[in-house]
């Protein structure tokens, strides 16, 4: 068959996703979309168990830090000023999805239910949407681009890759995207799981499962040297750490790094140590449960009636922290997102156009972009999306 007489669109996006049914919303009638599952949008129907955490509250400014290090702050800053977390909030009140700020700051739709997002964004899809259909191959042509499915042969002027990361698998997700995006000659960073829990070796706190400690500092060593540290909730699972604090930190963790959670603050140990309590009741006192600070003497052979009077500075010591050595971090399949993937040196951060192949655009989660817990995925999800849309035509 002659390539002139495929079927040709303007612009096509493989994968529809959070990023590629925004991109879809903000096009033409020329677009088509094209999804691999019977269904647009599966894994932002699972996002936040359902209830679809679509941003955070506060000023655009304060997102930067949440997405790692200096260049991915500048890379991710013009998407998510131009369409920002109010213009998003606005943007889903005016199609019919009314928003509740929770009290942590978290911004969800006011029903708590994620299809309410994802049928808002594909109403607004003015083109076709083909859903049961596998991208087996995309090749450059001199006027686009060659897009090969499992049932045709479809020709694009440009075309947008939002096929997500590796996380979920079962969603669909099976890292497609970066391999077309290789083929085509883009470096891929390797990807990894993110937000994800961590199991711990030799792990003495299961019976503790549940047990949680509020805004705690934690810090992450490697070979003696601490390189890394963050603060948030942490959660004892039965087997590791997870919560809000771990899984953020957890796209810098390997295996056999050292997390350190402090038990008493420096700043209030001369007033712990000070008077006729004993260790056990004086240690009551601080931000983790008394029974997990009974387990913890016990483990140091400490004695839990010492006066506190009485208790060594070497004791004290050991009491600064509590150690945990990684095993693991979580699999795929318990992965929020996705760390790795196009690197962003190749991609024009202003249009998210490859800087490699003409008329080739990238967003959400195939990009090497990851945020933190809270709603900062989704977000750069639906920013990005827009802001490569609206980049292809020139508005």
């Amino acid at each position: 068959m002659l390539l002139k007489n495929l079927p040709r669109y303007e612009f096509v996006i493989v994968g529809a996703g959070v990023a590629g049914l925004c991109a879809a919303a903000f096009c033409d009638d020329n677009v088509l979309v094209i999804e691999r599952n019977n269904e647009a949008g599966k894994k932002l129907l699972l996002s936040g168990s359902g209830q679809c955490n679509i941003t955070h509250a506060g000023k655009i400014s304060d997102f930067l830090p949440h997405y790692g290090n200096e260049q991915k702050k500048h890379f991710v800053k013009p998407a998510l000023l131009s369409f920002d977390n109010n213009a998003v909030i606005n943007f889903f009140a005016q199609h019919g999805v009314p928003i509740y700020e929770r009290e942590d700051g978290k911004i969800f739709p006011q029903s708590m239910q994620s299809r309410d997002v994802r049928n808002a964004l594909a109403k607004l899809i003015k083109g076709k949407i083909l859903t049961n259909t596998v991208v087996n191959n995309v090749t450059k042509i001199d006027d686009g681009f060659l897009i090969e499915t499992d049932s045709s042969k479809i020709l694009s002027s440009k075309l947008l890759l939002t096929t997500g990361g590796c996380s979920y698998p079962s969603t669909g997700s099976k890292g497609d995207g970066l391999k077309f995006a290789q083929s085509l000659g883009h470096t891929i960073t390797a990807p990894r799981p993110a937000l994800v829990p961590v199991i711990v070796q030799d792990f003495k706190f299961a019976d503790f499962a549940g047990t949680s400690f509020t805004q705690t500092q934690i810090e992450i060593f490697r070979n003696g040297k601490k390189f890394c540290e963050g603060k948030g909730d942490v959660l004892i699972t039965h087997r590791g750490l997870s919560g809000p604090g771990i899984l953020d930190l957890s796209r810098y963790i390997e295996p056999l790094d050292e997390i350190k959670i402090p038990i008493i603050d420096p700043q209030s140990e001369s007033e712990i140590f000070n008077g006729k309590k004993t260790l056990k009741n004086a240690l009551a006192n601080t931000s983790i449960t008394l029974r997990f600070v009974v387990q913890l003497l016990r483990q140091f052979d400490i004695p839990l009636d010492l006066p506190v009077a009485e208790v060594p500075r070497k004791i004290r010591k050991l009491l600064n922290y509590v150690s945990f050595t990684v095993e693991q971090t979580g699999n795929w399949n318990e992965a929020m997102t996705t760390t790795g993937g196009i690197t962003i040196d190749e991609v024009k951060r202003q249009t998210l156009e490859s800087r490699i192949v003409s008329g080739l655009f990238f967003a959400g989660e195939i990009l090497d972009i990851d945020g933190d817990c809270g709603g900062y995925n989704i977000q750069f999800a639906l920013a990005s999306g827009k802001l490569a849309a609206m980049s292809a035509f020139n508005k």
